[in-house]
């Protein structure tokens, strides 16, 4: 019976990582940003999508503006039916879960409330999407950015 799930779960691993593998890797790029009240701004994004050895992938990143910056990290699972679940593992005011799917070339994921992260991969780049609703109003920001070496 241990023999049988052991087998099962070394079977289903591969499929899991085949779902993030064109978002796989450290990517870097920039775009703008547009904040309530405030004219579009340059900000750069770094990114990086990898799996554990948890059965997991890490999705961790940086985006900032010459105003400043901020930073994320989330556990993402896939669970039942394609569903992708994630946890916040940083220290701030970011949602503490997250989930989402992959459809084709788009991994989009958010709390259903304030936030979307979207990630859409296009040959060689991938375009980032991120957006948030605040006190203030809405945050919106796009960048695309290039795999790193």
């Amino acid at each position: 019976m241990i023999r049988a799930a052991l087998i099962a779960l070394c079977l289903a691993s591969p499929a899991m990582a085949q779902s993030f593998a064109p978002f796989e890797g450290e990517w870097q790029g920039e775009g703008t940003l547009a904040l309530p009240g405030e004219p579009a701004q340059r900000f750069r994004c770094r990114v990086r999508l990898e799996g554990t050895r948890l059965s997991g992938h890490v999705f961790q990143g940086r985006c900032a503006t010459q105003q400043g910056g901020r930073n994320f990290t989330y556990l993402l699972r896939e669970a039942e039916g394609g569903l992708i679940r994630g946890e916040n593992r940083a220290e701030d005011n970011l949602p503490e879960d997250i989930e989402g799917r992959i459809e084709g070339a788009i991994l989009r994921l958010g709390d259903g409330v304030e936030g979307l992260f979207e990630m859409r991969r296009e040959g060689e780049t991938l375009h980032f999407r991120l957006s948030a609703e605040g006190r203030q109003g809405p945050t919106r920001g796009e960048a695309v950015l290039q795999l790193r070496d």
